[in-house]
């Protein structure tokens, strides 16, 4: 993958380590650095590691587990940890295929804290919820650990992630694909998604929990200072769930004059949206803004639990268009048992926003996800995958050919952006730097082609 974003989960890891147990640590961003799993065990033998904890996406998975192969040969006795948003939905049976000895699930801060003490022998193993181990040959899963309450004590070790690193004009470091200025960091308000959505991780859980308003804007206007910071990006998985607690974000971020840009680009939803949240949201500095649509058929929207209002959603998409800020959607084609015309559905319902973003993916059926694990056969194959990236095909679950949605998305791309009037919008709102030159090429190369790597 091109982008390399800040390992911000990495930094909450670190702090709860070293607030709690007084450890040393580090943090080396095989992704950033472009670093191959040999030149990786190179560095860490210069800090000399009593534990190794290794963590990616699913798209990262080989080169994972290829990694932690090179750090048991090279030390056989030391613990080695996977975790992240893999390792969560995968589920304890990664093990089997994987050297690591432990795994953990979901929220990692107190459950690291927890295993460390174990490994010292300060606790009982066994009473380590949330994580999976080996056990004499045997695998053992411990049961899950509840969601992290006390949101105060969460907080981010950004020494460890050093984001200078990250600063690069030339190099994606973050979700959102254009930018006000690379000097950007990513934060979130709040953990959690209450939302059944069937093809989503769920790595934060469902219980839906807010960090202080006043800490995190603090957190904020520090890390502008001390970074000369133009822009953050919000992150949260549902940011605007909780209308009061967006709009006092909103407000604090007024008061305290941050003076710098704000890109929402996990998918806000659409239909918990008023004007008064998006004219605070305008008035603090926010310049784009993203929602998931996913799918415009109805009887999808049911079947994957989405449930979205498509009628007020486009309502917002417009309201949000209009105030000039950068628009965008989210969709997805090939959810299980979709037609073509459902997905053509999808299409014109995208075609027909004054959004200036539209982004296709094909279904990824990720290990965990309600839509993987709802038929055995199904979740055996999706346990035997290979996910290289967004834009391919890994598992058509859909009612039409593999030939019919790649036709689909390119198309989809040609007749979103080879607009006048939406070309017009782009050229009037879109922050101009490198990063929209970038931007514009991948989407003409995505209306002819399959994989962008951006």
């Amino acid at each position: 993958m091109a982008v390399a974003p800040v390992p911000l989960g990495l930094g909450y890891l670190s702090h709860a380590v070293k607030t709690m147990r007084k450890d040393e640590t580090r943090i080396l961003d095989a992704r950033r650095f472009r670093l191959p799993p040999p030149r990786v065990v190179e560095q860490a033998a210069q800090f000399r590691p009593d534990v190794i904890g290794v963590t990616a996406m699913t798209y990262e998975a080989p080169e994972a587990l290829d990694l932690i192969a090179k750090f048991k040969e090279r030390w056989p006795d030391t613990p080695v940890i996977i975790g992240g948003p893999h390792a969560t939905g995968f589920g304890p049976s990664l093990l089997e295929r994987c050297r690591a000895d432990f795994l953990v699930m979901g929220e990692g801060e107190q459950t690291l804290v927890e295993l460390l003490d174990a490994l010292e022998g300060k606790r009982d193993i066994s009473g380590v919820a949330g994580i999976a181990r080996r056990d004499k040959g045997e695998l053992k899963a411990a049961g899950s650990r509840a969601a992290v309450e006390d949101m105060d004590r969460l907080m981010v070790d950004w020494d460890a992630i050093n984001p200078e690193h990250y600063f690069s004009s030339f190099r994606r470091n973050a979700l959102n694909t254009i930018a006000v200025s690379p000097r950007r960091l990513p934060v979130f308000f709040s953990r959690g998604c209450p939302f059944g959505c069937s093809y989503c991780h769920h790595i934060f859980g469902r219980k839906y929990r807010l960090f202080p308003v006043e800490a995190a804007v603090d957190q904020m206007v520090r890390l502008r200072d001390r970074y000369r910071l133009r822009e953050f990006e919000i992150i949260d998985d549902t940011f605007n769930l909780k209308l009061d607690h967006a709009k006092a974000v909103m407000r604090e971020i007024i008061a305290r004059k941050l003076n710098v840009g704000l890109a929402f680009t996990s998918g806000l939803r659409a239909d918990r949206m008023d004007e008064e949240l998006l004219d605070l949201m305008a008035r603090a500095g926010t310049y784009r803004i993203d929602y998931a649509i996913e799918c415009a058929s109805p009887r999808i929207q049911k079947l994957v639990h989405k449930n979205l209002d498509l009628d007020r959603a486009r309502e917002v998409v417009n309201m949000t268009a209009a105030r000039r800020i950068v628009t965008g959607t989210y969709n997805i084609l090939g959810f299980p048992g979709e037609t073509r015309e459902e997905m053509e559905q999808t299409v014109d319902y995208a075609l027909s926003l004054d959004n200036h973003i539209a982004s296709f993916f094909y279904l990824m059926p990720f290990p965990g996800t309600e839509i993987a694990e709802a038929d055995p056969e199904i979740s055996r194959k999706v346990r035997e995958l290979t996910f290289r990236d967004a834009s391919g095909i890994a598992l058509n679950l859909s009612a039409a050919p593999d030939e019919v949605l790649r036709k689909l998305k390119r198309r989809a791309y040609r007749n979103f952006y080879f607009s006048a009037s939406r070309m017009s919008r782009i050229g009037r709102d879109v922050p101009k730097n490198l990063r929209l030159l970038a931007s514009a090429i991948a989407v003409l190369r995505l209306s002819f082609q399959e994989a962008v790597d951006y």
